[in-house]
């Protein structure tokens, strides 16, 4: 089944469960997010590079407003909710681009534990050797995510192209595996931890404490 969605292409891939903060200051898509909160109603975040923007987009919602400005403008944070595959694009009478888009799920949900854990060791591994501290809250959030390959991604030190790679995979398995044997091949990408380190600590992906009730 086919939607219409608006879309915003960024040089930034969200993910599914993911939260992301943003800073909105063009007027169309200051417009954009108004309707959305009005509404309670999300928009796709769709990668934007080399002046294309990618098929597989993430719809986000609003999760919360960090602060509006008295030009409009606003910093807010939104949480990725689904995939969509863009099919067509048009612009909107405000200017925005909005997208024929489609469901694109997962074509099945098993995730074999012993990917997960071999992983997760690869994962905790690389921090340790980086002298790095993620906060519990990532911890917590990927003990509860059904799908451990998105929460491990916001950290794994992935380049935007790897992470709408990792985006369009449709098998859980298949993610694993990609993040397995990229975490294997970093050490021999970058030679300076200090460089693992800042792109592991500059992604900007948030995790907070859940709501208690």
């Amino acid at each position: 089944m086919s939607l219409i969605i608006p879309i915003f292409p960024l040089q930034l891939v969200v993910f599914p469960g993911s939260k992301y903060p943003l800073h909105i200051f063009e007027p169309r898509y200051q417009t954009l997010i108004r309707e959305s909160i009005k509404n309670n109603t999300g928009f796709g975040i769709v990668l934007k590079y080399n002046y294309r923007i990618s098929d597989v987009c993430t719809y986000v919602k609003v999760n919360k407003v960090l602060k509006r400005y008295m030009t409009g403008e606003s910093d807010i944070v939104v949480e990725g909710i689904r995939r969509y595959l863009i099919n067509n694009i048009q612009i909107h009478p405000v200017g925005y681009v909005v997208a024929n888009a489609e469901s694109y799920d997962d074509e099945d949900d098993f995730a074999d534990h012993n990917l997960e854990i071999q992983l997760i060791i690869l994962f905790e591994e690389l921090l340790a050797r980086l002298d790095y501290k993620l906060p519990e809250e990532f911890w917590s959030n990927l003990k509860d995510s059904p799908k451990k390959s998105f929460k491990i991604a916001e950290k794994a030190g992935l380049s935007l192209l790897q992470q709408q790679e990792l985006l369009i995979l449709r098998n859980e398995n298949s993610r694993l595996k990609f993040l397995i044997e990229h975490l294997n091949n970093l050490e021999k990408k970058y030679t300076s931890e200090e460089t693992l380190k800042n792109m592991i600590m500059q992604d900007g992906f948030l995790n907070e404490k859940k709501d208690s009730h």
